[in-house]
Formats: structure tokens, C-alpha cells, sequence
């Protein structure tokens, strides 16, 4: 009987034993709440105060791990070390440019990957392709960004974000353009180095065509992934001969995307000054600026032939300037001889000046023997002037430069029609009669 006692203590203190060890394990349940779960948690015996965000509230976490790292397979990915809510963070990676707008997958390169391309000319539509890597395990969905740009790498000064479409005008310097692709539409095939696989639209490297900074995506940057974006852009009055930036805007976070590791930020040159000037003749019977040309001129002459008294006779020369100057051009008139014949007989100016003029019936007096004057078609002058805007507004050349063309911005093929007309009475001196001018095109950098 004793012995039976004896060992029944035994296995009861096996048992207490037992008990004991299992309350020192380290294991313990996952914490969770409406708002999120932790998995596989595990402590140390250290406990701490709590963490919040805007959705949740952790108490007392014990024993957080401390090591860091991650480990990965083709099948999984474990984030090792303190808990992270700092979210979606997304990091720029390799860039790449191309400018052929017209496929869906660009294959015209300026430059190799990670090359700033140079020499790129106002009014050129460019691709931007570059990887976006995601590196705290924290996908996003409706992920949207929206392109900045600046002269310097750090972005510190000039820094302006790439203007809509709608908006876009010629001193805008970058504009998003219209190329084959839709808005927020897919990337088919990948084309740089450290994206993941994309091939016929399949693949966490897919990311999107863009378009607008400012419209909605419904793209979902998955977790840990690189993906590709694209951006088409077009050239609107960039400075010449200036090295432009450019970084994602991440617009759901409200910030700019960081360089992964030792990247840079996509960049290019912008091409030399350039101003082409062009004069060219007009037939007679052209209409333009509410007169019918009377005589055919040619670039370098105004031929009124033999002139009826009484009878105005007209004539128009066609301007022509294409410049990639920053702030436009000014065309400028200069009369270096009057209107006179080898006696020095003079067909009289109209009494109306550049800075003020006036319809010709008013401009050429009845006590005139004749008259003489211009109009300039332009109808918006520097510091927005519209004096010549009415088609019947004459002015008398002068012996200093008077403004007749103006553009505030880069150009191409902007054209000014320039009206020449005289009237002469039967109190005309006969003669041959001959004047001289000088136009003068100034770009403004």
C-alpha cells in the first residue's frame, strides 16, 4: 500500500513539471483586430509600450524580433525585423528614353538605358520608361504618379510638374502628349534591365501608360515588385542647351519617389538655338488682311508699276519665322530710304505713325500729293497691343525700328503678312520712284 501511494505523488509531480514547462514557451496566438493581423509573432521576454496608425492600436507588444532582411523564393517572401506601417514605398529604378509615340511598345531609342539623350528639339514627343520598385512588402492599389522636372538633380529649385494636355502652351516647356496609347492602359511588354517579367501584359513588371498626371488609375502595384511605367511627353518651349530632370510624384501618398540604391534620376539635353527667317512674295489677286494685292511682289521687291492718280494700289510680302527661342521673337522695320525719285521728289509718308496707326482714308490727307504706308498683320504686338488688329490701320515707315510681329513663345512656321499700298494725286512729280527698308527678327532667350 505504501508503494502504491509513493507512486501515485510521483506522477503527479510529473505532471506539475509538465505544466510548468508549457507556460514558458515562447510561442504565442497571432494578434488581431478588424483592422489587421500579425502573423507568427513571436517574443523575447521584452515588452514595450504601444504603436498606433490611422487605423489601428497596438498594446504592450512583447518581444518583437530584431532581425532584419528578407528572404525569398519563387513561391514566397519573409520581411524580417521590427514592424514596419510606413506603407507603400515605392523607389525609382533604370530609365530609359525612345520617341517614336506611335507603338504601344517603343523600339526607336535616343540613348542607351541610364543615357540622358541630347540634342532634343522643341515640339519633340518623347516615351519615358522607368522602374518603379516597391521595397517594404506593401502593395497599393489605384496607384497613380505624375511626372516633375527641374534643371537640378536635387530638385531643389525650378521645380515644376509636367503640364496637361488641355493646357499645354508654347513657353509650357514639358507637356504630356498624345501618343498611340491610351491613358492608364496597360504596358504589354517590358523593356528595362531591373523590371520583373512582362510579356503580352502578364506580369508583376506590367505597369501602366501615362498620359495625365491627374486622372484615376485602377492599377494595383503589387508588393516587392518592380513594374514598369511610361510616360509620354512632349518638348513645349524648354529652355536650349539646358539638362532637364525628371522623378515620379507619387500622387495617392502625396510625395516624391526616392532612388533605389545607386539609380539616378531620368535626364536629357535639350538641343541649340535655332531661328529660321523667311520672306516670300505674293501674287497679285491674293486676299489677306482685308485688301486684294494689286501687283506681285517678290522677296526682295514691292514692283507698284506705273501708278493712275488716284487709284491705291496694294502689295503684300509673306514672314515667316520657326524658332526654338524660350520667350519667342520680335520682327522689327527700319526705313533706310524714303520714297523718293533721283530728283528727290518724295511720295509723302501717311501722317499716322507705327505706335498709333490710322485707317488710310484719315492717314493720307486730301492736301497730300500722294501717300505711302503699311499695315502689319500681326495682330497682337509685345505687352499685348493690338493696334494693327483692325484690317484698315496704316503706318508711316520710320527711320527708327518699330515692332511689326511678335511671339512670346518658341515657334514654327509663324507667318505675318506685311500690306504695302500708295496713292498718288495728279500734284505727284513724275518720276521713277524707289524706297529701302530693312526688317530685323530678334529671338528672345
Amino acid at each position: 500500500m505504501k508503494s502504491r501511494n509513493l507512486k501515485i505523488i510521483i506522477s503527479a509531480l510529473l505532471i506539475l513539471a509538465s505544466s510548468f514547462y508549457f507556460l514558458d514557451s515562447v510561442f504565442a496566438e497571432d494578434p488581431s483586430s478588424t483592422s489587421f493581423k500579425i502573423k507568427d509573432s513571436r517574443t523575447d521576454g521584452t515588452f514595450g509600450g504601444n504603436a498606433t496608425s490611422s487605423n489601428f492600436e497596438l498594446f504592450n507588444f512583447g518581444g518583437e524580433a530584431i532581425q532584419s532582411g528578407q528572404s525569398t523564393s519563387t513561391n514566397f517572401i519573409i520581411q524580417s525585423g521590427p514592424l514596419d506601417f510606413s506603407g507603400f514605398t515605392p523607389e525609382s529604378g533604370n530609365w530609359h528614353w525612345y520617341d517614336d509615340e506611335n507603338n504601344e511598345t517603343p523600339t526607336s531609342s535616343l540613348a542607351d538605358e541610364n543615357v540622358a539623350p541630347s540634342n532634343v528639339e522643341d515640339q519633340t514627343v518623347l516615351k519615358l520608361r522607368f522602374t518603379v520598385k516597391e521595397v517594404a512588402g506593401i502593395g497599393s492599389a489605384s496607384q497613380k504618379f505624375r511626372l516633375q522636372y527641374s534643371e537640378y538633380s536635387d530638385f531643389s529649385q525650378g521645380l515644376g510638374d509636367v503640364k496637361e494636355q488641355g493646357s499645354c502652351l508654347g513657353n509650357s516647356l514639358w507637356c504630356y502628349a498624345d501618343g498611340v496609347d491610351a491613358d492608364n492602359d496597360g504596358i504589354t511588354t517590358g523593356l528595362l534591365s531591373d523590371s520583373d517579367s512582362c510579356v503580352a501584359g502578364v506580369g508583376d513588371g506590367c505597369g501602366t501608360h501615362n498620359e495625365s498626371g491627374v486622372s484615376t488609375s485602377t492599377f494595383t502595384h503589387q508588393a516587392s515588385t518592380s513594374a514598369e511605367y511610361e510616360f509620354t511627353v512632349k518638348a513645349s518651349g524648354p529652355l536650349t542647351n539646358t539638362v532637364y530632370f525628371f522623378r515620379a510624384f507619387d500622387v495617392v501618398a502625396g510625395s516624391a519617389v526616392a532612388l533605389f540604391g545607386t539609380s539616378t534620376y531620368p535626364s536629357l539635353l535639350t538641343g541649340g538655338t535655332s531661328l529660321e527667317f523667311q520672306i516670300s512674295g505674293l501674287a497679285a489677286g491674293t486676299s489677306t488682311e482685308g485688301i486684294t494685292t494689286d501687283v506681285t511682289s517678290t522677296p526682295t521687291s514691292i514692283p507698284f508699276g506705273n501708278l493712275a492718280f488716284g487709284n491705291e494700289v496694294k502689295a503684300a510680302q509673306r514672314l515667316l519665322v520657326t524658332t526654338n527661342a524660350t520667350e519667342g521673337y520680335q520682327i522689327f522695320v527700319l526705313e533706310r530710304q524714303s520714297f523718293i525719285n533721283d530728283q528727290a521728289d518724295q511720295i509723302s509718308p501717311v501722317d499716322a505713325t507705327n505706335v498709333s496707326p490710322a485707317a488710310w482714308a484719315s492717314a493720307c490727307t486730301a492736301t497730300s500729293s500722294g501717300c505711302y504706308g503699311y499695315h502689319a498683320g500681326d495682330d497682337t504686338l509685345f505687352g499685348g497691343s493690338t493696334r494693327f488688329s483692325p484690317n484698315d490701320t496704316y503706318a508711316k515707315f520710320e527711320g527708327d525700328i518699330r515692332e511689326i510681329a511678335y511671339s512670346s513663345s518658341p515657334v514654327a512656321s509663324d507667318t505675318t503678312d506685311m500690306i504695302f499700298k500708295t496713292q498718288v494725286t495728279n500734284r505727284q512729280e513724275p518720276g521713277s520712284y524707289s524706297s529701302s527698308i530693312l526688317y530685323i527678327v530678334v529671338p528672345t532667350f
